[in-house]
């Protein structure tokens, strides 16, 4: 029992605080439809208030409910404090004592445990037993009960504890309102009283919040929302309601602390009480506090009324019940307020509170008696009283305040007919850019094909969440004409001739709501390409982190990482403290964050780059797959030169059938070297098993010969047994086929199947196509790069700093950042073994990672000629991304920061599409009528 009522004070004064995220509705309103019986009573005949939501009203009106029910708040909490000895005379007299210092209300509590005798008692049993006495006259036999001798130990416990107000810190000039002295006896069975002591506490509560919503002068209450200010965003989310909900958090918190200290310390000492004997013992009072609900009115409640428009001047002036009374208000004009409670309204409420409050604490006093419990009085019972009251008014209050937010939530629902989400927001988004703008975003969706081919595969961003969404971005083609120049390593640079696009990716993201993505390649059958994917190191250079093949049906998941930059305004507010040296560093160290943030995928296409590099026309390897595979598989995995495989005819007008026909033999004739080389080496294997085993034999049967030899016969025996086992061991070898001796060296003249005077035709070929490449400007290191930029060439890595300089004008920079892309280290490939199996999944970590992209260096290094041929079917394509970042979740956003994320978007929107497309703003814009209005 002890530990129940201790752990009841503490969990319900303390740890049952209310929050928005905790808010009932329907507990909520259950609670207010009960208290409409009383409010009908309160108030005149044919009224019939009822719940906001169910009234039609201005959302003015909510402003004017969020004041009605304030001021409600203010004035209960006053009359809870009168009934504590806070009355008008006293604050008045403390107030013009304090001038301009704080008001701070004090509870101080202990008890002190005096010890004071120690008592034998003796505790009759239910065992008795019978004495037989004997006597002259006979025996006499006598009933004896037995008894139990029990010591008590007697404490006086001397109870102390006081409530008072004092300005700034003249603590000890402290105005005391209420305070109470008494003593109780405990009489315990141990001698021990730690358990009995409560070391003294203080209890503070600022009243500074409180006293400014009353004007001292008329004592009225004032509370009005000022929705002139900037903060201010809706009736609940605004600096004046945050104000009073903390005000409000402190007062519970504040009683949540007497409780514990006072209340669960008496219970804790009325706990300790136990005599031996039944009729010395008494109940604590503390324990009956599981039970009391008192019936208290509740003058909080957010009430609207359906009622013809009135005036003011017509309402019955109602003499307030209480110390403080309402001061009428209202925001714009009456309208708002024709759905209100009125003041007299609103004043026969709190007055009916007040009078509830007085009725308890008379029918608490009245029904205690003192004589019956230990550790208590009357005093205890009405402070106990008043401050459950106050904890009911403050939660009742909070809840109201969250109520009104509530009820624009589901009125939001009502409108729609569904709860959005951040999905629903981004279909939205996508259908009014694409009627917008012009041009609207595209899918990030690219087929790879060569103009009037069908398509070898496609790359894609896509969502992580079971629907793969693709994401939409702005796009257009930049660079005509450009190169692009990929390091494979320090000494090979390879250049790639392709198309260049440049795409600007609007991400956006409510709270901790944030999106996984993933690149996505997917190639088709007997098809093949190369994807490198890295940073834009300048406008020519692209840095390659990663790369891969990906051929024949795979499937390549590659997750992105995204990763937010801090805006420029709070950059700047970061380092404004900084010193110069120090804001130096921060300023490059940005600068290469900007810069580095711009994501390249580059792919190369395999088939018509192989065209190309073996001397063959366009589409001359469209329907020869297997040849295809063949030349993929010596240059990945055996890195043969291309010289060894191109066409190396005499005549460039020949045929493409004797074309196709040179290099399949060109291409035989290296495989065939390859199974030749793998056979010698099977050969030479086996050759070094078969000797091991026969010496391992060997040594055997010259192991039995000295077990089972005679040594005496001298060497001449020994001499003809080895002869013998020799013998046997020549001829194993000879039935087994194998010859022993040496293998003859392969000449060097027959290590290539193909003909010199081919290979030097070759070489000379090769040399005159690299003269005619570097004519045309194809060539290696040397060329110059200026001839091939156009007067609109784009630097990718200025982009985002431009976008940077943009945002940081906007008015809401503060949620528009540039993002970094950067792939994971944890791949996921679906691939098929054959073309009749099913496809199967598979995880590629990061030395998995690490051998794909040598493969597919490999593989440019050969389709390139270790870059001294340029490759021409390559895309280039460079993702700008920006994250418009929302603090709240999507209803949040609207509800409770009041803000459109429509519009928020539209304006990003249009900034980063007129960084990617070159022009204005304006000039996107489709419709006029949507250009005035922007």
């Amino acid at each position: 029992m002890k530990l129940t009522i201790l752990t009841f004070f503490i969990f319900i004064f303390i740890y049952c605080q209310p929050s928005a995220a905790d808010f009932n509705r329907l507990s909520f309103q259950r609670k207010v439809n009960d208290a409409l019986t009383a409010v009908e009573r309160t108030l005149e005949l044919e009224r019939s208030p009822r719940l906001a939501e169910e009234v039609d009203h201005t959302y003015g009106a909510k402003y004017e409910l969020v004041d009605l029910t304030t001021n409600a708040a203010i004035i209960a909490f006053m009359t809870c404090l009168e009934k504590l000895g806070l009355n008008g005379l006293i604050l008045g007299s403390i107030v013009e004592g304090a001038g301009n210092k704080p008001l701070t209300l004090r509870f101080d509590v202990s008890t002190t445990p005096t010890f004071m005798k120690e008592v034998k008692v003796k505790v009759p049993m239910d065992r008795s037993y019978e004495e037989t006495e004997e006597t002259a006259g006979g025996a006499a036999t006598n009933v004896v009960k037995a008894v139990r001798h029990v010591t008590e130990f007697h404490y006086d416990v001397k109870l102390e504890w006081s409530l008072s107000i004092y300005s700034g810190t003249s603590v000890d000039e402290r105005t005391v309102l209420m305070s109470n002295k008494s003593s109780s006896v405990i009489v315990k069975q141990a001698k021990e009283s730690s358990r009995l002591r409560i070391s003294p506490q203080s209890y503070e509560l600022p009243l500074t919040w409180l006293l400014k919503q009353v004007n001292l002068d008329d004592m009225a209450s004032q509370f009005k929302v000022d929705t002139s200010r900037e903060s201010t965003k809706t009736p609940r989310r605004n600096d004046d309601v945050d104000e009073a909900i903390v005000f409000s958090g402190r007062l519970s918190s504040w009683i949540g602390q007497i409780h514990t200290g006072l209340y669960a310390g008496l219970a804790r000492i009325g706990a300790q009480h136990n005599p031996a004997l039944e009729k010395d013992r008494r109940r604590s009072y503390m324990s009956n506090l599981n039970y009391l609900e008192d019936p208290v009115f509740n003058p909080i409640l957010p009430l609207m009324e359906d009622r013809p428009e009135r005036s003011s001047n017509s309402e019955d002036e109602v003499v307030p019940g209480c110390m403080i009374k309402i001061e009428a208000q209202s925001h714009e004009d009456n309208t708002d307020r024709n759905v209100l409670l009125s003041s007299s309204d609103l004043t026969k409420l709190t007055n009916e509170h007040a009078r509830s409050l007085q009725g308890v604490l008379e029918t608490c006093a009245g029904a205690f008696d003192a004589s019956e419990y230990i550790v208590t009085t009357t005093a205890e019972i009405e402070l106990g009283a008043v401050l459950r009251n106050l904890r009911s008014l403050s939660i009742q209050y909070e809840e109201t305040m969250d109520y009104i937010e509530s009820m624009m939530e589901s009125q939001l629902v009502a409108a729609i007919g569904k709860r959005l989400t951040q999905d629903d927001l981004q279909a939205y988004v996508r259908y009014h850019d694409a009627r917008l703008l012009s041009p609207a975003p595209e899918p990030f969706s690219l087929s790879i094909r060569r103009p009037e081919h069908y398509p070898t595969g496609l790359i894609s961003i896509e969502t992580v969440d079971g629907k793969n969404d693709c994401i939409h971005a702005h796009s257009r083609q930049v660079n005509i004409g450009s190169t692009l120049n990929v390091a494979l390593n320090s000494a090979t640079q390879v250049q790639l001739s392709g198309n260049q696009y440049l795409h600007g990716w609007m991400n956006h993201r409510f709270g901790e709501d944030q999106k996984n993505y993933q690149l996505v390649a997917r190639a088709r059958q007997f098809s093949a390409f190369i994807m490198v994917t890295g940073t834009m190191v300048d406008s020519t250079t692209l840095d390659p982190k990663d790369a891969v093949i990906v051929q024949n049906k795979d499937e390549l998941l590659i997750p992105l990482l995204l990763e937010e930059i801090p805006t420029g305004k709070e950059f700047k507010d970061a380092i404004k403290s900084f010193s110069p040296e120090q804001q130096r560093f921060a300023q490059a160290y940005r600068s290469m964050q900007l810069s580095s943030s711009v994501f390249g995928v580059c792919i190369v296409q395999v088939k018509p780059q192989l065209e190309t590099l073996l001397g063959l026309p366009a589409d001359a390897l469209d329907k020869e797959m297997k040849l295809t595979q063949d030349l993929m598989e010596l240059f990945i995995e055996y890195q043969v030169p291309s010289d060894l495989l191109s066409y190396n005819g005499h005549s460039e007008s020949a045929a493409l059938e004797d074309k196709i026909a040179n290099i399949k033999a060109n291409v035989k004739a290296v495989i065939d070297v390859i199974e030749y080389q793998k056979e010698k080496q099977l050969k030479d294997e086996r050759v070094k098993a078969d000797m091991d085993e026969m010496e391992s034999m060997q040594r055997k049967e010259e192991i039995n010969f000295l077990n089972i030899g005679d040594w005496r016969s001298g060497s001449n025996g020994h001499f003809t047994i080895s002869s013998q086992a020799h013998g046997k061991t020549s001829q194993i070898f000879q039935d087994g086929g194998i010859d022993v001796s040496p293998p003859k060296p392969i000449e060097k003249g027959t290590e290539c199947a193909v003909p010199v005077g081919h290979t030097e035709k070759h070489k000379g070929a090769t040399g005159q196509s690299e003269k005619e490449s570097e004519r045309n400007g194809i060539g290696g290191k040397r060329r110059d790069l200026g001839d091939s930029i156009t007067p609109e060439r784009v630097d990718f890595t200025l982009i985002p700093k431009q976008l940077d300089h943009s945002v940081e004008g906007k008015g809401d920079s503060a949620s528009l950042r540039s993002t970094t892309i950067k792939t994971s280290k944890n791949w996921t490939r679906n691939r098929q073994a054959n073309l009749l199996s099913k496809p199967e999944r598979y995880g590629l970590d990061a030395e998995e990672i690490r051998k794909e992209k040598g493969k597919a260096f490999d593989l440019l290094d050969a389709l390139s000629r270790s870059g001294s041929l340029a490759i021409a079917y390559s895309e280039l394509h460079v993702v700008v991304a920006m994250t418009h970042s929302f603090e709240k979740d999507l209803t949040g956003t609207v509800i409770r920061d009041n803000v459109n994320p429509i519009e928020k978007l539209e304006g990003s929107t249009l900034l980063l599409a007129s960084a990617v497309h070159g022009v204005s703003a304006r000039e996107l814009v489709r419709d006029a009528n949507e250009l005035q209005r922007l």
